[in-house]
């Protein structure tokens, strides 16, 4: 008879994961895998090993170095300039200017790259923002960089079981960080007597890369990259060696019946030159053979490739921007390339400007122009340089007269302000006018054609 409670109570299905499965083959692999939470597991010594490593193999690995310096370059470049968005046209210009003029007294751009690259080798970077009254001016703002050693807890207050500081950052109940703890010198230079010296959080702009929940600390991010990267230089290295060891060594000499007691007998390790261009004699029993060079540059090339591009991984770098080599790329290829590194670009220009640059204009503005309301504003930076600019300049022109594609749009992918853009222009245009009025030459076909254009639109409407 059929059980008509079959459907009620389905059967219960016992399934499980193959890669949750612990036995001989994969016990090894799986045996440092741990449940402990993100600071657990970056833990200050932990960090330090990792971040002196990084250091260590950043400073003689040129690939490495190159990959680091280039990331800073592409995402900081020159630095952000500064657009204010409404209120008084004059105003806005005058605090775009002067803005501009103190990033340039601070050297901003080549804190930020600073900073940007020691984020990606040491893991976090730290900025302060003091007072100097040695700047010109009368907005004495000023960033300083320090390094992350320098924030620890106080020796005196050193507790891991405490879950509302995190190695010097101290946090509210809402994990926000309240104050942070930085040490009057780096631990490398002396040691810091272990009072504690807070800087509140508004001062400090701590930049690192969250990748769990209730991360407080940052490890380098070129940290999965370092077992592969050294193991690149040290097969460099061996490789070298063994062709140096080959050529040191001219020829081997081999005897096929002295066993026998037919040939002559050769003093061992003895040195036997050979004249050059000449033919060699030998005893009679030995020959001369020439040592072998198995040049390993095919196998060296596609190893170190291999490293070099996963290494830049870590680093969200195309391949051709990693190597530096874009010869086997084409147009469409390159710039499929790009897209992907052009997004971590604007999001971690989107960081940029909200953790530090959003942080930094109110405190400037509160120095310059005192009790005044921080306006809307925007970032621009450096564009990229259009491998096809005429490509490029056709397909922007289609999409500015279609209406698809906005001036301020345009100039702000190339890192320009549409205001001065169009302002320039206008007075170019006028300029050119005045100069052909002038000399009695006639207009540009521009202005003729504006001009027809104008006449046919007063025709019409008679």
């Amino acid at each position: 008879m059929k059980n008509p409670f079959r459907n009620l109570f389905p059967r219960k299905i016992r399934a499980r994961y193959d890669a949750a499965q612990t036995n001989t083959e994969n016990a090894a692999h799986w045996s440092m895998a741990t449940a402990y939470n993100a600071d657990q597991e970056m833990t200050p010594a932990v960090r330090a090993k990792l971040r002196n490593r990084a250091r260590y193999e950043t400073m003689n690995n040129p690939w490495l170095q190159g990959m680091i310096q280039t990331q800073a370059s592409d995402l900081i470049g020159t630095g952000p300039r500064l657009q204010i968005i409404n209120g008084d046209e004059k105003k806005n210009t005058e605090l775009e200017r002067a803005f501009n003029a103190w990033c340039r007294q601070v050297c901003l751009a080549d804190k930020l790259r600073i900073a940007r690259m020691t984020q990606a080798r040491d893991g976090e970077s730290f900025i302060l923002l003091v007072t100097n009254n040695k700047l010109p001016g009368k907005v004495k703002l000023d960033l300083m960089l320090i390094d992350p050693e320098r924030v620890a807890a106080p020796w005196k207050i050193l507790d891991t079981d405490d879950d509302s500081q995190a190695d010097g950052i101290f946090f509210d109940e809402f994990n926000r960080p309240v104050k942070y703890n930085i040490l009057r010198q780096h631990p490398a230079v002396g040691f810091d007597n272990g009072t504690p010296h807070y800087f509140p959080a508004e001062q400090v702009i701590h930049f690192f890369r969250q990748e769990r929940p209730e991360q407080h600390r940052g490890v380098p991010e070129i940290t999965a990259a370092l077992p592969m990267i050294a193991l690149l230089r040290r097969y460099t290295l061996a490789m070298v060696k063994k062709m140096e060891s080959s050529a040191n060594i001219s020829g081997v000499l081999e005897t096929t019946d002295v066993e026998q007691g037919e040939g002559d007998e050769l003093t061992p390790w003895k040195e036997f030159p050979l004249p050059r261009d000449t033919f060699a004699a030998m005893p009679r029993g030995w020959k001369l053979n020439q040592y072998s060079l198995q040049n390993p540059t095919d196998t060296q090339l596609d190893f170190a490739l291999q490293v070099k591009v996963e290494s830049a991984r870590c680093l969200s770098l195309p391949k051709n921007v990693a190597l530096g080599d874009s010869s086997g790329y084409n147009y469409a290829s390159g710039r499929l390339d790009f897209q992907s590194y052009d997004k971590f670009l604007k999001v971690e220009r989107e960081r940029e400007a909200i953790l530090c640059l959003d942080r930094i204009f109110p405190e400037w503005l509160a120095e310059y122009e005192p009790y005044m309301e921080v306006p809307l504003h925007e970032w621009h930076w450096d564009g990229r340089a259009h491998v096809d600019p005429t490509r490029e300049a056709n397909a922007e022109e289609i999409r500015l007269a279609n209406k698809t594609l906005t001036l301020a749009e345009a100039c702000a992918s190339e890192g320009r302000d549409w205001h001065v853009v169009l302002r320039q222009r206008m007075l170019e245009e006028a300029a050119e006018r005045d100069m052909r009025k002038e000399l009695g030459l006639p207009p540009s076909e521009a202005t003729a054609q504006a001009n027809n254009s104008n006449q046919d639109k007063d025709d019409d409407d008679e």
